[in-house]
């Protein structure tokens, strides 16, 4: 049985159709629509996501790491001292806020544990591993 929205919905579809033409949609014909890797999301989240994809939802953390991105572009083609200035000074609070926001550093140096771990792990020539204490 066809609801009044249906009805309208069905109404609508047509008349976008005669007035505009419809979008192109020969290049889709007869193949498969592209596959949506979510394998790393979990089942009952998979919905939400798309759903917020489609809708041009960005999280915080890719917008973050955009702008330090786009920031170092900047930097790096910058000639005015003062403005390079404000660049590194908005550098460094986008790198401090995606710091907190991950709950640990970006960088990786030899302060870190993370980097022993990674040392200790890398094969040099010669089949000696690790760094000379």
């Amino acid at each position: 049985m066809l609801t009044a929205l249906h009805i309208i919905a069905e109404r609508k579809i047509e008349e976008f159709f005669r007035k505009d033409g419809g979008p192109d949609l020969s290049r889709w014909r007869n193949k498969p629509l592209p596959v949506e890797d979510m394998s790393n999301v979990p089942q009952d989240l998979r919905m939400a996501y798309k759903i917020l994809k489609n809708a041009g939802y960005v999280p915080e953390e890719v917008a973050l790491y955009q702008e330090i991105v786009r920031t170092e572009d900047l930097l790096a083609h910058c000639r005015d001292e003062q403005n390079k200035l404000r660049q590194l000074k908005k550098l460094s609070l986008l790198k401090c806020k995606m710091e907190a926001r991950l709950g640990r550093p970006l960088r990786i140096d030899s302060e870190s544990a993370y980097f022993d771990r990674v040392v200790d792990r890398v094969q040099v020539r010669g089949g000696v591993n690790k760094r000379q204490p």
